[in-house]
């Protein structure tokens, strides 16, 4: 879902600036009459009106209506060349080629200004032709490694079905890996990955197909929120930095999209600029074996339906509290952590919540889920 606004404010400018831009009745330049700004809702008369009234061009706008904004400035500022104009886009779409990235980021005087945010794996601003066509070009080439996994899974979905979806309990895990004959569970989750064949990168060349036209990107200058040790980070990087050009899949690939998503992103990431530590270093899962909590000391993924070794990534939490590896079951309860700069209620582990927080710090409980 997308939407946006335009905002006009009053500010004090001379008289010459407003008009500078203006045009003559019948003299139409080349750019002009690409631009028919009268046309649809009128919008680019009234935002002119604004103007040269005395105030301020503001747009602001989420995903779609951000893309929209940012090109009714553009189109604006052909007709209009001196007219300042501030565009604020939250998780713009890719809706410019690399040659308008210049016109987003006026130098001096008037023009269009494009200040776009998007946060950690947001799809939408990756969701260029090239980047989908990268994408697409790889889940076909690494089907060798997807496909034994996907049919595995699937099987182990239906086992449960039949048997009516039993409750899963840790004590039963290993017992349940056990039947693929190992003798001991690191060497199911060695011998049991499910990958196959081989992993080829691709040449950028070939990610290009004729007649896509152009590359689009998202527009202006970019922050990018991530997040750090659990603490959100910003940092201001360009349309060609290497982040943006391909989509991250994660479990956070359409979620970070979200209004609210965005909002409190930025909350905590101005929070954490003012945290009174950092935030613990979360622990990394070992290349092979089983990962175990920190908690109860079973598998992440005890709780899981299928037993795919790579599913114990999918389930592996870390608790912002401590940065250990937990599992869902350990990590259910949410509490916010302002000492780091943490003002929305995350997981911590079961120790973690009955502290209080690492070394009873003033985490304050927010309610299980």
């Amino acid at each position: 879902a997308g939407g946006g606004c335009g905002g006009a404010k009053r500010e004090d400018r001379s008289e010459s600036q407003g008009q500078q831009g203006d045009t003559k009745e019948g003299k139409q330049g080349p750019d002009e009459e690409i631009v028919e700004m009268e046309g649809g809702g009128g919008i680019g008369v009234i935002l002119e009106r604004f103007y040269d009234q005395g105030y301020k061009i503001e747009i602001v706008g989420h995903s779609l209506g951000g893309g929209v904004g940012t090109l009714v400035a553009l189109l604006l500022s052909l007709k209009r060349p001196n007219m300042t104009i501030d565009v604020y886009a939250f998780a713009p779409p890719a809706c410019v080629c690399e040659k308008l990235v210049n016109r987003c980021d006026r130098r001096q005087g008037g023009g269009v200004r494009v200040r776009s945010m998007v946060l950690e794996d947001d799809a939408v601003p990756r969701a260029s032709t090239r980047n989908i066509l990268l994408l697409a070009r790889e889940i076909v080439d690494r089907q060798g490694e997807w496909k034994p996994m996907m049919r595995r899974e699937i099987e182990d979905y239906q086992t449960r079905a039949m048997g009516l979806w039993a409750p899963m309990h840790r004590t039963t895990h290993w017992s349940r890996i056990g039947r693929v004959g190992t003798s001991h569970p690191e060497a199911y989750y060695l011998v049991n990955s499910g990958e196959g064949g081989s992993k080829r990168e691709l040449k950028e060349d070939e990610i290009y197909l004729e007649g896509q036209g152009a590359n689009l990107v998202p527009p202006g200058v970019i922050c990018h929120v991530y997040s750090h040790n659990g603490q959100r980070r910003a940092s201001l990087v360009d349309h060609s930095w290497i982040g943006l050009r391909r989509v991250e899949v994660s479990r956070h690939t359409f979620a970070d999209h979200s209004r609210d998503a965005i909002l409190s992103a930025m909350r905590d990431a101005a929070a954490v600029r003012k945290a009174a530590k950092a935030a613990p270093t979360w622990g990394k899962a070992p290349p092979f074996g089983p990962i175990l909590c920190c908690v109860c000391g079973y598998s992440v993924a005890w709780a899981s339906s299928s037993d795919n070794p790579l599913e114990q990534y999918r389930e592996m939490r870390h608790c912002y509290a401590c940065g250990r590896i937990v599992c869902a079951g350990c990590s259910s309860s949410r509490i916010t952590l302002p000492e780091f700069g943490i003002l929305s209620p995350v997981r911590v582990c079961e120790h973690c919540y009955l502290c209080g927080g690492p070394s009873g710090t003033s985490g304050s409980p927010a309610t299980p889920k």
